[in-house]
């Protein structure tokens, strides 16, 4: 069987994500999910929602989309010493006799080289990019495209915090007593 392995710190998960693991059941059998705790990239370490309201979060969109694709949770109680490169062994632990696709975005595939024993990872599974249409390749770092097409090329868990933190401000300008109630 072709297993996908999708990690990250969907923070939040949205529609490009969504469209990545239905793309990915095109090539592979099962999509599983990882949400994460640690994000090594991302500056700001602030996290809109918890773990467990990701996962659920995360189950709302996989509602309506065709294949196998389950969350597994292994890295809610991990820390920084944990990376791919164990998430991937205790895959191919738990699947021994299985294909393993490690599916990432364009953004992750340019660093891909600074990853903590990248190339194990490599020896353990292969990369499906998510391309949103630009030109990407490094003949070191084999991979497979998920053509996503020129309508995701802006979707980024980035710009949803960002709209979302626009949305809670202007909520606040209208009515403080609203954001009072919050606290």
């Amino acid at each position: 069987m072709k297993i996908g392995i999708f990690g990250g710190t969907f923070d939040p998960w949205h529609l490009g994500h969504s469209a990545i693991v239905k793309k990915a059941l095109e090539k592979v059998d099962k999509v599983i999910i990882v949400p994460t705790t640690v994000n090594y990239y991302r500056e700001d370490k602030r996290y809109l929602f918890t773990f467990d309201e990701k996962c659920e979060i995360i189950e709302e969109f996989l509602t309506g989309i065709d294949g196998t694709v389950e969350i597994d949770t292994i890295e809610k109680s991990k820390d920084t010493s944990w990376r791919t490169v164990h998430l991937l062994e205790y895959f191919k632990g738990k699947f021994p006799n299985d294909e393993l696709y490690y599916i990432i975005g364009e953004d992750s595939y340019k660093n891909f080289k600074t990853w903590f024993r990248y190339e194990d990872i490599l020896r353990m599974a292969k990369l499906l990019v998510a391309n949103r249409g630009y030109d990407i390749v490094d003949p070191e770092i084999p991979f497979e495209h998920l053509m996503l097409g020129s309508e995701f090329v802006e979707s980024s868990a980035s710009k949803v915090r960002q709209m979302l933190m626009e949305e809670l401000r202007d909520m606040y300008m209208s009515d403080k007593d609203w954001y009072n109630r919050l606290m």
